[in-house]
């Protein structure tokens, strides 16, 4: 995919708005958020003056579980932060799983009934160079996983950017540059294969969705989506392969999709195409992805997609383009669309400084979208229009202008 695709548009603003507005007819305020059973919406909502923490989510449980969402991330730690799992478990120091239990006592028995898939955030921190010893930290995310299943979570939500240091980095990150990059490719996927099969033992249905995928590695993948080549995150991609390979079955390997400027339908079902087949092809011919499971790749690596609340790479973010971004991402998703969040958090109500209510609206109205269905190409020509179809935009309009004149209930 070029830049040149995000010159097309879905549909013209009248009409985008006009869809807008029949989403907002249908929302029921009083129901809960429904998404299509086979999606989910994730609140990757850490970021900003409230912390997730599990004790955050106890004090308040009832007010989160009327947010549109279909789960959160947890920032694994205690209140004080001296417990803190989040940033502990990738780090060449040990993490029991009793402290991990604990931290997560406080949500191990909340009645989830609309935040059902939840995730604990864990981020790359400063863990020893591929070719030391990994003993410590794939025991940790042993432990984590263990205590994720016992605590009744999904599984991790891992943010690969190496923010401490330049672990996914070669050749300035890494502790031995007189190995080469395919040397230090194979070692990376070793460690991620590690990583992986030690959750497995503990966790089996473990989901692991990283924000990264294999894309931010591979020079085919960069070059189809108009990224510059990405030098230094050449390792995370091969991390995220023996990841995959580690995992031995579907589902439980997600490529997170962190690319923000996505807007239009086309542009999620370009990048879904390049990162479930593509990368794995004979034209792309990545590096790090071994010849004998290319085959395979496809049914092993989930495509999931995540989107930013604030404006991106020169694209605007309103309430209604946040609607129609998170539909067009729900659709094309094989499960899992996150949301995360820097201008605003949607974990305090709009009093205490949270969301307003045209935000929250903004995120229902994509979980209550249904698509009209394409009537028979026996009786009527198809609609080219995209989203939703012209013709069906404009009867639904039309509806939404009838009932908007029915006298109002006293």
């Amino acid at each position: 995919m070029t830049r040149a695709l995000k010159s097309r548009m879905l549909l013209s603003p009248a009409l985008a708005a006009l869809a807008i507005a029949v989403v907002a007819v249908a929302r029921e305020p009083a129901a809960a958020a429904q998404a299509p059973p086979s999606k989910s919406l994730i609140l990757a909502g850490w970021h900003g003056p409230v912390t997730p923490t599990p004790q955050f989510i106890q004090n308040h449980f009832a007010f989160l579980e009327s947010r549109p969402f279909n789960g959160m991330v947890v920032y694994v730690s205690n209140p004080s932060f001296t417990v803190n799992v989040t940033a502990g478990v990738m780090h060449d120091q040990a993490m029991t799983y009793e402290d991990m239990s604990t931290v997560l006592d406080p949500i191990r028995n909340l009645p989830f009934s609309q935040l059902k898939d939840n995730f604990a955030y864990v981020f790359g921190n400063t863990p020893p160079d591929f070719f030391d010893d990994w003993t410590v930290p794939v025991q940790n995310f042993r432990n984590l996983a263990r205590a994720l299943k016992d605590a009744g979570l999904r599984g991790i939500f891992f943010d690969n950017e190496p923010y401490v240091t330049g672990w996914g980095w070669y050749p300035d990150g890494v502790a031995y540059p007189q190995f080469t990059l395919e040397e230090y490719e194979a070692q990376a996927a070793v460690r991620g294969r590690e990583v992986m099969e030690a959750m497995i033992a503990e966790f089996p249905d473990i989901v692991v969705v990283t924000l990264h995928g294999p894309y931010i590695s591979d020079p085919y993948s960069l070059q189809q989506m108009g990224f510059p080549k990405y030098p230094y995150f050449a390792l995370l991609g091969p991390f995220y392969s023996g990841f995959l390979q580690g995992a031995g079955g579907p589902g439980r390997t997600v490529d997170g999709g962190e690319l923000y400027w996505f807007r239009e339908a086309q542009d999620f079902a370009d990048s879904y195409d390049l990162r479930k087949t593509g990368i794995a092809s004979a034209a792309a011919d990545c590096p790090f992805i071994p010849a004998s499971i290319r085959p395979s790749w496809p049914g092993l690596t989930t495509i999931s997609f995540g989107l930013l609340d604030r404006p991106f790479m020169g694209e605007n973010m309103t309430p209604p383009i946040l609607t129609t971004t998170l539909v067009n991402a729900l659709q094309r998703a094989d499960r899992w669309v996150w949301l995360y969040t820097e201008d605003r958090t949607f974990l305090t109500p709009e009093s205490a400084g949270g969301a307003t209510q045209a935000w929250v609206d903004a995120v229902q109205d994509a979980l209550d979208f249904e698509p009209v269905p394409s009537p028979p190409a026996a009786k009527e020509k198809k609609s080219s229009c995209g989203l939703l179809g012209a013709e069906a935009v404009l009867f639904l309009g039309l509806l939404h202008w009838i009932r908007s004149r029915r006298p109002k209930p006293a």
